[in-house]
C-alpha cells in the first residue's frame, strides 16, 4: 500500500494552493483520514510518520487532533528506535495540554531515558522537558531528582539542558528549589562555559520573579564571572544580576564599581555598555554625592556620545554585517540604545546629556519611529531656562513640515525599504503621521508646563507657541491648549492685553473655526479665545467686531459648551463697551447701542428653544436683561447737541436746572457691568480645598442618612432632639407626700440620661468600628500624644553648630562658583505660581497622601525564602537512600562516651539542651550511605 510521507504532503498543499479552497479542503480532509488510518495501524514506523504529519498541519491549520493522538504520541516514545523515540519526543508538546491521563503513562519512559547509560538518550526527554513540566505538577515533582542527578553528567550538553530544564520545574513545583539551590550554585563553577551560561541564566530568571534576596549568596561567584569571562552574552546576564542585586546589598557597590568602569571604558560592544551604565544607575554609582560619581558619568556619556556620533566601533556590529544586514539598519539599532542609555543618565546629569543636544536633535530626523521617540524624551528631560526656546522652536518646526502629496501606503514603504531608497522620505512619512505628530505636540506643551512654567522667562511667547500649535498641529490637542491659555492668562496679568489682542484674531478666522468641526481640537481653542476676550474685554480693540464675530450664523452646529461661553462673553464685552460710551454719550452712541441691542436679540433668539438646558437658560436670562435695556433707551431722551455761542449768560442754555443731577446716559447701561467685575478671577491654588476651615457647629462624624439609607439595618432608630430637650413639668404644691414623689422622679430621670449618654456612646463606637474598613467614610483622627512620653535626647549645640557651619561655607562656596561660570538670569516676570487660598489659612501645600504599597506575591516561587530554614517536609525527594540511627547505634554510642549518659547514671545535659538536640538531629535526615551489598561480601 503506498503512503504519503511528509515531503508528499508538503508538495500536495503547495499544489493545491493555486486552486480553489473546496479543492484544498477536500485534500486537507482526505490526508487526514490517511493519518488517522497510519495512527490505528500497528506498524510503529508508519505511526511515527502519521505522528509527524499530524504535527505539521497542527502547526499550519487550525485541526484539531484526532481522538488518542495524546497515546499515540505515548507509543511512539516508548520506541527502541532511536529516530522514532525523537519523533514522539519532539510531539509530545503539541499533544500534552495540561494534566491529562497520558502524562502519567509518560513518566516510567522519561525517566528511563534519563537515566540512560547511552549518551544520545538524554538530550532526547530534555528537549520536552520544559514544556511537560510546566503543564504537570506531578511530573515536576517526580522527575526532580533525576534532573539533579543529571547536573553531575559527564557531558556538558546534558548538564546545559538539565540546567534549563530546572527552571520550568521549579515553577511547577516551588519547594524543590530548597533542594536543588545547592547544586545550581555548584554549576556556576562548571568547566564548561556553556553550563555557566545556561546557569547564569536560570539565576538570572529566578531573581527577576523573586526579587533578588535568595540569590545574594552568589555574589562572589557571579563576581568571579564577571572578571574572568569573555563572553559578552554571559557578561551581560551577570551585570544584569548585579542590577538586580546592588539595592538589596549597597556594599556591592564598593567591590564592582572598578570592574563596572573597566568594562564602561574598554567593550566595545553598545549592549553591554547599555547594561553597565543601568547598572551603574541602580546601584546608585552615578550618585553626585560620591566621589567617583562625577567621573563615571562623564565616562558613561562621553562613550555613548560616540556611537551618536557614529564614531563608536561595536564588535556586536562585525557579528550583525556578518550576518547580512546592511548598515543602516545597524546604525539604527546602535543609535536607539545609545539614546536608551543617555535616558537612564539624564535625571541624575542633565548638564552632561545637554552637551550632546545637536546630536539628539538630529535623531529627530530619523527615519526609525523608535528612535524619534526616545530623542523626543531626551529632549524634554534636558530643557532649562537657557535653552527652552531654543528646543520649542525646533520642535515646532517638526510640526510643520514641507506638505507631501499623500501617505506611502505599508507595501509601498516596504518595497522603498527594499529598494534602498534614502531615508529622506520615510522621515517625511513619519512626520506626518497622526500618532506621531499627537505625540510630539503633546511634549512640546509638557516642556513648557513643567513645574508650573518654571523655565518660562517670556509669557508672550508662550502665548503666540500655544496658537501656533493650535493651527499646525492638526491632532486633537485642543483640551490641553485651552487648560494652558486658560492658566496662563489668569495668572499672568501682563501677559492679558497681549493674550486679548492674539485670540480676538483667533476668533475672526471661521476657516479655523470651520476645522473646529472635524473633531481635531479647534473648538476648544475658539472656546477659551472667546472666554478670555470675554473676561478681559476691557483689552479688546474693536468689541463690535468681536461680538458680531462670537456670534456668528454657524454658532448653532457647535458644541452646547462653546455656545453657553459664547453668550456669556457676548454680554461681557456689552457691558464693558456700555460702560466705556457712558463717557461719550451722544445721539450717535444712542442709535448705534440700539442697534447692538437689536442684534444681540435677534443672536440669542435661536438658542431660546435649544435643548441643551444650560444654553437655553443663558440665552433667557440675557434676553430678557436685553428687554430690559432696549426698554430704557427707548424712554430716554438723547442729550442735544450743545450751542458754542459767545453770548454772555447763555452758558447754561434754556435746560431745566432740575435735569442736572441725571446723567446724560441711560442707567441701563451699567446693567451687564457688575454682574461680571464685582469679583476679581484669580487662580485658586492646588491645595486650598483642604486648607478651608470646617465651620463651627457642623458634624463631620454624624450620619448623613440614619442607617446609611438601608431599611433593614440593624443600627437603633434616632431619638428626635424634642424627646431630649422635652422635660415633664411636675408643679409644685402638694403637701410632703408629692414632694418625695417628684425627688424619685427627678432621680430616675438623672438615671436615664445617664443610660441614654452611655447608650449614645457605645453606639458612636460602634459605627466607628463598622466604618474602619470603609472607604467611603473619613479616617478616625489619630490620638493624641503625651509630650511627657516623648524621649529626650541630649545634643551637643557646639558640634551641630560646626556642622552646620561646614555645610554652610560648603553651599556658599558652590554657589559662588556656580554663580561665577553662569551669567546672572533675568527676572522672572510677575507670575501668580501658588494661587488663591482661603482667609486665614497657610501658604504651606497639604501633605501628600501616602500612597499604597505594592504587595509582592507569596505563591510559586515568589514564596520561597532561601534564606530561612527549611521546613521539615515528608516524603524527601531525594534520590539517595536514607538512613535513620537505630537503637542498637544509639546504644553503642552510649557505650563509648558519645552520647547523652557519663557512665555513672547521671545525665550532664538539661531538659532543653536535649530538645534543642533532638532537634538539630531531625534536622539532618539524610545522608550518603554504603550498599548493603558490599557489607555481605565483607561478611
Amino acid at each position: 500500500m503506498f503512503e504519503r510521507t511528509l515531503q508528499d504532503l508538503i508538495r500536495g498543499l503547495r499544489a493545491h494552493k493555486a486552486s480553489s479552497k473546496a479543492q484544498e479542503e477536500a485534500f486537507l480532509a482526505e490526508a487526514m483520514v490517511e493519518i488517522r488510518d497510519e495512527l490505528r495501524g500497528k506498524d510503529m514506523a508508519l505511526k511515527a510518520e502519521g505522528v509527524l504529519k499530524m504535527c505539521y498541519l497542527m502547526m499550519l491549520y487550525p485541526l484539531p487532533p484526532p481522538p488518542g493522538f495524546a497515546f499515540h504520541v505515548v507509543e511512539v516514545m516508548s520506541s527502541p528506535r532511536y529516530h522514532l523515540k525523537q519523533l514522539g519526543y519532539m510531539a509530545a508538546p503539541m499533544a500534552f495540554s495540561g494534566e491529562t491521563e497520558e502524562v502519567v503513562l509518560t513518566v516510567n519512559g522519561i525517566k528511563k531515558d534519563l537515566m540512560s547509560p547511552h549518551l544520545s538518550l538524554p538530550p532526547l526527554p530534555l528537549t520536552a522537558l520544559p514544556h511537560l513540566l510546566s503543564l504537570s505538577p506531578s511530573l515536576s515533582h517526580t522527575l526532580h531528582p533525576d534532573l539533579l542527578h543529571l547536573l553531575t553528567h559527564s557531558s556538558p550538553r546534558i548538564r546545559k539542558r538539565a540546567v534549563l530544564c530546572l527552571l520550568p520545574c521549579w515553577e511547577a513545583f516551588p519547594e524543590g528549589l530548597r533542594e536543588g539551590f545547592p547544586r545550581l550554585r555548584d554549576k556556576l563553577l562548571d568547566e564548561d562555559q556553556g553550563v555557566v551560561g545556561a546557569t547564569v541564566g536560570v539565576v538570572m530568571e529566578l531573581a527577576r520573579r523573586q526579587g533578588g534576596k535568595n540569590y545574594l549568596p552568589l555574589a562572589p561567584e557571579l563576581f568571579g564571572i564577571l572578571t574572568g569571562s569573555s563572553n559578552n552574552w554571559m557578561l551581560i546576564k551577570v551585570v544584569k544580576l548585579f542590577a538586580i542585586l546592588t539595592p538589596l546589598e549597597p556594599r556591592l557597590v564598593r567591590k564592582l564599581l572598578p570592574v563596572i568602569t573597566n568594562l564602561i571604558s574598554s567593550t566595545s560592544a553598545i549592549s553591554l555598555l547599555y547594561e553597565c551604565v543601568r547598572t551603574c544607575i541602580v546601584g546608585g554609582m552615578l550618585d553626585p554625592d560620591r566621589p567617583e560619581g562625577e567621573a563615571l558619568a562623564r565616562v558613561c556619556v562621553e562613550k555613548l556620545g560616540g556611537y551618536l556620533r557614529d564614531e563608536g566601533g561595536d564588535q556586536n556590529c562585525a557579528l550583525i554585517r556578518f550576518a547580512g544586514v546592511d548598515d543602516v539598519r545597524l546604525m539604527i539599532a546602535v543609535r536607539y540604545i545609545a539614546l536608551l542609555a543617555m535616558v537612564k543618565i539624564i535625571p541624575t546629569h542633565p548638564h552632561m546629556v545637554a552637551e550632546y543636544q545637536e546630536e539628539i536633535m538630529e535623531s529627530l530626523d530619523d527615519p526609525d519611529v523608535s528612535i524619534r521617540m526616545r530623542a523626543l524624551e531626551l529632549v524634554t528631560s534636558m530643557v532649562d531656562r537657557d535653552n527652552l526656546q531654543s528646543i520649542v522652536d525646533q520642535l515646532l518646526a517638526h510640526l510643520s513640515p514641507t506638505e507631501t502629496p499623500s501617505l506611502p501606503s505599508a507595501m509601498a514603504s516596504l518595497q522603498a525599504a527594499a529598494a534602498g531608497d534614502s531615508p529622506s522620505s520615510t522621515s517625511a512619512a513619519v512626520s506626518l503621521s497622526p500618532a506621531y505628530r499627537l505625540l510630539l505636540a503633546q511634549r512640546l506643551l509638557g516642556i513648557i508646563a513643567q513645574d508650573t512654567y518654571t523655565n518660562v522667562t517670556d509669557f508672550q511667547w508662550v502665548v503666540s507657541v500655544l496658537v501656533d500649535v493650535a493651527y499646525v498641529s492638526r491632532v486633537d490637542v485642543g483640551a490641553e491648549i485651552r487648560d494652558m491659555l486658560l492658566d496662563v492668562v489668569g495668572r499672568v496679568k501682563s501677559v492679558r492685553t497681549y493674550a486679548v489682542g492674539v485670540l480676538e484674531k483667533v476668533i475672526g478666522d471661521e476657516a479655523f473655526r470651520e476645522r473646529g468641526r472635524d473633531g481635531t481640537g479647534e473648538e476648544a481653542i475658539v472656546e477659551a479665545a472667546t472666554w478670555i476676550c470675554g473676561e478681559y474685554s476691557t483689552h479688546l480693540s474693536s468689541p463690535l467686531s468681536s461680538i458680531s464675530n462670537i456670534l456668528t450664523p454657524t454658532l448653532s452646529a457647535c458644541s452646547p459648551s462653546l455656545i453657553s461661553v459664547s453668550l456669556q462673553a457676548t454680554a461681557k464685552i456689552f457691558g464693558s463697551h456700555c460702560a466705556d460710551v457712558s463717557s461719550r454719550w451722544s445721539s450717535d452712541t444712542h442709535e448705534q447701542t440700539k442697534a447692538l441691542v437689536a442684534s444681540l436679540q435677534s443672536g440669542y433668539a435661536p438658542f431660546l428653544p435649544h435643548p441643551e438646558i444650560e444654553v437655553q437658560e443663558r440665552a433667557v436670562e440675557l434676553s430678557q436683561l436685553l428687554a430690559f435695556v432696549d426698554a430704557d433707551l427707548a424712554s430716554h431722551i438723547p442729550p442735544k447737541p450743545k450751542l458754542n455761542g459767545d453770548l454772555p449768560g447763555m452758558e447754561g442754555g434754556f435746560e431745566d436746572p432740575n435735569d442736572s443731577d441725571n446723567p446724560p446716559y441711560p442707567k441701563s447701561l451699567f446693567l451687564f457691568q457688575p454682574l461680571f467685575t464685582s469679583h476679581e478671577l484669580n487662580a485658586v491654588a492646588s491645595h486650598a480645598q483642604g486648607a478651608v476651615r470646617v465651620p463651627e457647629g457642623l458634624d463631620l462624624e454624624r450620619d448623613i442618612v440614619p442607617a446609611g439609607g438601608f431599611v433593614n439595618s440593624d443600627l437603633p432608630e434616632l431619638e428626635s432632639e424634642e424627646d431630649e430637650e422635652d422635660a415633664v413639668e411636675l408643679g409644685a404644691g402638694g403637701g410632703a407626700g408629692m414632694e418625695e414623689l417628684r425627688k424619685v422622679l427627678r432621680e430616675q430621670e438623672g438615671k436615664k440620661k445617664k443610660g441614654k449618654g452611655k447608650k449614645k456612646e457605645g453606639e458612636k463606637a460602634e459605627r466607628r468600628a463598622r466604618q474602619k474598613d470603609n472607604p467611603y467614610y473619613l479616617g478616625e483622627k489619630e490620638e493624641e500624644v503625651d509630650v511627657d512620653d516623648i524621649p529626650i535626647v541630649r545634643l551637643d549645640d557646639e558640634e551641630l553648630a560646626a556642622a552646620a557651619n561646614t555645610k554652610k561655607s560648603k553651599t556658599r562656596s558652590s554657589k559662588s562658583r556656580s554663580k561665577a561660570q553662569k551669567p546672572p538670569p533675568t527676572p522672572p516676570p510677575d507670575f501668580d505660581r501658588t494661587g488663591e487660598l482661603p482667609e486665614g489659612a497657610s501658604d504651606a501645600p497639604a501633605p501628600p497622601s501616602r500612597p499604597f504599597a505594592a504587595e509582592r506575591s507569596t505563591s510559586g516561587l515568589a514564596g520561597v525564602d532561601l534564606l530561612s530554614p527549611s521546613p521539615l517536609v515528608r516524603g524527601s525527594t531525594s534520590m539517595y537512600e536514607e538512613y535513620t540511627a537505630g537503637d542498637a547505634d544509639e546504644k553503642s554510642e552510649m557505650g563509648n562516651g558519645n552520647g547523652n549518659g557519663n557512665g555513672n547514671g547521671t545525665t550532664d545535659l538539661s531538659v532543653g539542651e536535649k530538645q534543642a538536640e533532638v532537634e538539630a538531629a531531625k534536622e539532618v535526615e539524610v545522608v550518603k550511605v554504603k550498599r548493603k551489598k558490599k557489607k555481605k561480601q565483607a561478611e
